[in-house]
């Protein structure tokens, strides 16, 4: 976003939350990263230990619960970006993305950037 203003370039930021998509199904996550930790060698399976693969799939899958399904939220978001007069330098969509980003919002675009 700093890199192109010199050249006259606005980019807003859209920070979506969790929403439900084919992409963060936890179904075909868990079961890649299953495969994944099959190839692993012994010693480094060793050193995570089994429990690594477990508390993957259980966080995918809250993560997956949480999620939004109204993906309008994020679209809305990209909406007023590109049809404001004055767009924002940051869109959070989702009540997720609200809770952690609402905070940065009132901050000045130098300092959350920092953050």
């Amino acid at each position: 976003r700093r890199e192109l203003r010199p050249f006259g370039v606005q980019v807003s930021i859209i920070e979506p939350g969790g929403f439900r998509t084919a992409m963060t199904d936890p179904a075909p996550l868990v079961e890649g990263f299953a495969r994944l930790w099959e190839r692993l060698p012994a010693e480094a399976q060793a050193a995570y230990g089994r429990h690594y693969v477990d508390k993957y799939a259980q966080s995918a899958t809250l993560l997956h619960r949480l999620s939004s399904s109204r993906l309008s939220l994020a679209t809305d978001a990209v909406t007023r970006a590109l049809l404001s007069r004055c767009p924002r330098s940051r869109y959070a969509a989702g009540w997720d993305a609200w809770l952690i980003f609402l905070p940065l919002s009132y901050c000045p675009a130098w300092l959350s950037d920092s953050i």
